[in-house]
């Protein structure tokens, strides 16, 4: 019989008031590496607010959560962000660049903020996102002569961009057309097979099916109502 595959994410019994109506309440659940994972939900569902626990951006009222085998409810503040600095990334539903500077610098800052790169480690770490994302040939561009789509792109290359363990998309792409939405998300999709990382989103105003996810887990009112790709927590606690 083949061992479960052992979780990077877990977590145990959640729960949490967020902005009303979102909440969790009592949920469990566990993430494996390497895929890609959606968190779905109508408005308020909770969707949001699970991803956001399980980024560490959020700290549960009640619960665990554990990161490669580690507890982390009794990390302080400092902790938490060292943990999110060096193992996740984050795009969010606005891109959030500085637009004075160009996609290589916004793309890189992380490296020598967080990493500790030098240049040419950091140059060769930029060249490898921005040609996962399509981008190239636009590095020496302002960000602010970028179409959305593209800004989207260079925020996704500089959360890729210090090979963190998670990447954590929360509504990311929200802002885009249709058709510009799919080029996105198909970006997203791909990452775990071409560069390795574990990815968990939430649909913004997409639909699941332009995802395409490895597992799909739905949220109402607060609790996980059906998952596509169920993982025991035991099983997961057992291997962690």
């Amino acid at each position: 019989m083949t061992s479960p595959t052992p979780s990077l994410l877990r977590a145990d019994a959640l729960f949490h008031r967020g902005a009303p109506p979102e909440e969790l309440r009592g949920v469990s659940v566990a993430i494996e590496p390497g895929r890609f994972t959606l968190l779905s939900g109508p408005p308020g569902s909770g969707a949001g607010l699970l991803l956001r626990v399980l980024g560490f951006l959020e700290r549960p009222d009640a619960g665990e959560v554990w990161f490669e085998g580690q507890a982390t409810g009794a990390f302080d503040d400092a902790a938490r962000v060292d943990l999110r600095n060096h193992s996740f990334g984050f795009v969010f539903a606005e891109p959030f660049l500085l637009d004075s500077f160009t996609v290589a610098e916004n793309v890189a800052m992380p490296l020598f903020k967080i990493s500790g790169l030098d240049i040419e480690q950091a140059r060769a770490r930029t060249a490898l996102v921005l040609d996962f994302a399509g981008l190239a040939g636009a590095a020496d561009l302002r960000v602010s002569d970028l179409s959305l789509l593209d800004q989207y792109k260079v925020a996704l290359a500089r959360a890729l961009a210090i090979a963190p363990r998670i990447l954590v998309a929360e509504d990311a792409g929200l802002h885009l057309s249709a058709r510009e939405f799919r080029d996105f998300a198909a970006l997203l999709r791909a990452a775990p097979d071409i560069l390795g990382v574990t990815v968990i989103a939430t649909t913004g105003a997409a639909g699941v099916e332009i995802f395409c996810p490895d597992r799909e887990v739905r949220i109402e009112r607060g609790a996980i109502v059906a998952d596509s790709h169920p993982i025991p927590v035991e099983e997961a606690r057992a291997h962690d």
